[in-house]
C-alpha cells in the first residue's frame, strides 16, 4: 500500500493531472495547501484527496511537518509535486516494490528519474536530464533538510533507483517560470551567504552528485567572474542542451540568468553584511504563506473529502510515449534498365537526424579525450560522462578507460555492472545489461546490422537484452536483436546469433549450449 503527499499553492491547472495518474492504485492522498486563492481544494476534493490547510513553512519545514503529523497508513510514502505525475510504466515499477512484505525490501527509499517537459517539448539535456530525486520511502525513516530551497531527502538505510520515469510539467506558462526562478535565485543566494559548504574530500566530490554540485555552486561558482556565462557553456554546449532545440536554447539562457540573479543577490547580501532583502516578505506571500484569512492564522485544518461524486472525474489524456519510434524502411521500386547504375534508384538517406549526427560528434570528442585517458580507477568519472550523455546507470557501475562506447544514449545497465579492456559496446541500437552481469575483455556487443535483402543496404538497430548475472567472457560476439538469460555464461571467442537461456553456459563458434550453470552458493 503506498500512500501520497503532494504540497500545493494554486495548482488548479496542474493538480488534475498529478490526481489522475495515481487515482485507483494508491491507499490516500494528502494535499497540504498553503492558502490557496484558485481552485485547487476543490479539485483536490473532487478527486478524493484529504486537504489539509497550513501556512507556509517553506518548502522542507512543510514537508517535514506533514511527514510528521498527517496520519499516514500505508507502510510507502509517495512524494509528489503539484505539476508532476507518474507514468503507467512508472506506476507498475512501483506496485511491485510495494507488493513485497516491506521488511523484504532492503533499501529505505527510491529514487525516480524526472523528465521536464519545457515549452512543450521533453528537455533530455541541458543538465536537467537525468533527474533524480527521492520520493519514494518507506514510512517514518525519511526527512528533508532543513535547507531554503532545492533540499535533499535524508533517509535511515540503503536507497535504489526505479527506471521508469517521472513526468514534470507545469502548465502555468514561463510567466509564473520566470516568478519562480526570481524567488529561488533570493533562497538560493541567501543559503550560499548563510551556509559555508566544506571539501567533501575527492572521494564523495567525484562519486556523490549532490555534494559535488553544492561544492562548485556555494564554493567554487562565487569566484569566478562569469559564472553564468560558464553555466550557460555547461547546459548548452558541455550537456548538450543545443540538443533540444529552440526550448533547450531558451531553457539554458533562462537558467544562466538565474545564475546571474543568484550573483548579483548574493553581492548584495555581502555589501549590506547579510540584511536580509526588503522584498523577502514576498516569497511567503507567492507560496501562500502571507495570506491573511483567519483559517490559515490557526492550526492546520483537515477537511474530509466530499462524498463519491456520481461519475468519477474526467480522466486526462495520457501523454505521448517517451519512445521515439525507429525510422520504417521504404524499399526502393526497382529502377528501369539503364546504362548508369545509379539512375532511376532512390538514394538511402542518413538514418541518423541532424540533431543525433551533432551529438555522435561531441561524445566520439570526449570518448577519445576525457573518457579515454582517464586514470583507470576513476570509474565515478567515467559514469558522469556517460550520463552527461545520456546513459542510464545503476550504481557501482565500472567502465574500463580503453572500452568503447558507441551511442551511451542507447544504454540502460543495472547496478555492479562490469565492463572490462577493450570490450566494445556498439550500441546502434537499444543494449540493456542486467545487474552484477560482467562483460570480459575484448567482447564486442553489437546492436547494429544491415538489411542485405535490398541493394541499398539500409542500417537496422535491433535491440540486444542481457539479464542479470550473465557473464559474457573474453572475445566473445553478441549479435544483433540477441536476449541473454538471466545468470547464463558466454564462453570465451562464442558467437552468439540465437537466443541463450538462463542459466546455460554456451561455447564455440555457433554458441552451443555446454552445460547447465550451477550456483554453489
Amino acid at each position: 500500500m503506498i500512500d501520497v503527499l503532494i504540497q500545493t499553492h494554486n495548482e488548479a491547472l496542474n493538480l488534475p493531472h498529478t490526481l489522475q495518474s495515481v487515482q485507483g492504485w494508491v491507499n490516500r492522498v494528502f494535499v497540504v495547501d498553503s492558502g490557496s486563492t484558485d481552485r485547487t481544494r476543490e479539485i483536490a476534493g473532487e478527486y478524493g484527496a484529504v486537504v489539509v490547510q497550513k501556512a507556509w513553512e517553506g518548502y522542507a519545514r512543510q514537508k517535514n511537518w506533514a511527514l510528521a503529523n498527517l496520519p499516514f497508513e500505508s507502510p510507502w510514502i509517495l512524494i509528489l509535486d503539484a505539476d508532476e505525475s507518474v507514468t503507467p510504466p512508472l506506476k507498475d515499477e512501483i506496485l511491485e516494490v510495494a507488493s513485497r512484505p516491506v521488511q523484504n525490501v532492503r533499501e529505505g527509499g527510491f529514487f525516480l528519474n524526472r523528465v521536464t517537459v519545457f515549452m512543450g517539448r521533453e528537455i533530455h539535456h541541458c543538465a536537467y536530464f537525468p533527474a533524480w530525486n527521492l520520493r519514494l520511502f518507506k514510512r517514518g525513516i525519511a526527512r528533508y533538510e532543513e535547507r531554503n530551497v532545492h533540499e535533499h531527502m535524508i533517509v535511515d538505510g540503503p536507497t535504489g533507483h526505479l527506471r521508469h520515469l517521472l513526468r514534470h510539467e507545469d502548465r502555468r506558462g514561463l510567466e509564473h517560470f520566470i516568478a519562480k526562478h526570481n524567488r529561488y535565485s533570493t533562497l538560493e543566494a541567501l543559503e550560499i551567504y548563510q551556509h559555508r559548504e566544506r571539501w567533501p574530500g575527492f572521494w564523495r566530490f567525484v562519486n556523490d552528485r549532490v555534494a559535488r554540485r553544492r561544492y562548485i555552486k556555494y564554493c567554487v561558482a562565487p569566484k569566478l567572474a562569469l559564472p553564468w556565462f560558464f553555466r550557460f557553456v555547461y547546459m548548452y554546449f558541455l550537456r548538450g542542451g543545443i540538443l533540444d532545440r529552440r526550448p533547450g536554447l531558451t531553457l539554458c539562457l533562462f537558467i544562466s540568468t538565474y545564475e546571474l540573479f543568484i550573483r548579483a543577490k548574493y553581492n548584495e547580501l555581502v555589501r549590506t553584511g547579510g540584511e536580509a532583502p526588503a522584498g523577502i516578505e514576498g516569497l511567503a506571500v507567492a507560496e501562500g504563506g502571507g495570506a491573511a484569512s483567519g483559517e490559515m492564522n490557526s492550526a492546520p485544518k483537515v477537511v474530509l473529502p466530499p462524498k463519491p461524486l456520481a461519475a468519477p472525474p474526467p480522466k486526462l489524456e495520457q501523454p505521448a510515449s517517451d519512445s521515439v519510434p525507429p525510422p520504417q524502411i521504404v524499399l526502393a521500386a526497382k529502377a528501369a534498365p539503364s546504362h548508369s547504375p545509379t539512375r532511376g534508384r532512390k538514394i538511402q538517406a542518413s538514418p541518423w537526424k541532424p540533431m543525433e549526427n551533432i551529438k555522435r560528434a561531441l561524445w566520439m570528442i570526449v570518448r577519445a579525450s576525457l573518457f579515454r585517458m582517464s586514470f583507470h580507477n576513476w570509474y565515478g568519472w567515467r559514469r558522469l560522462l556517460l550520463e552527461m550523455f545520456g546513459a542510464k546507470l545503476g550504481k557501482r557501475v565500472r567502465v574500463r578507460p580503453t572500452a568503447s562506447v558507441e551511442i551511451p544514449w542507447n544504454l540502460d545497465i543495472g547496478d555492479d555492472v562490469v565492463i572490462g579492456d577493450y570490450a566494445i559496446i556498439y550500441s546502434l541500437g537499444k543494449i540493456t545489461i542486467g545487474r552484477a552481469s560482467t562483460i570480459s575483455q575484448y567482447a564486442h556487443i553489437c546492436a547494429g546490422t544491415h538489411d542485405y535483402t535490398t541493394r541499398r543496404f539500409p542500417l537496422i538497430k535491433p535491440p540486444i537484452v542481457i539479464g542479470d548475472e550473465v557473464w559474457i567472457a573474453a572475445d566473445a560476439f553478441v549479435g544483433p536483436g540477441v536476449t541473454i538469460g538471466d545468470r547464463a555464461v558466454v564462453g570465451a571467442r562464442a558467437t552468439v546469433t540465437n537466443d541463450v537461456p538462463s542459466d546455460q553456459v554456451v561455447t564455440g563458434p555457433a554458441a552451443k549450449i555446454l552445460k547447465r550453470r550451477v550456483l554453489e552458493d
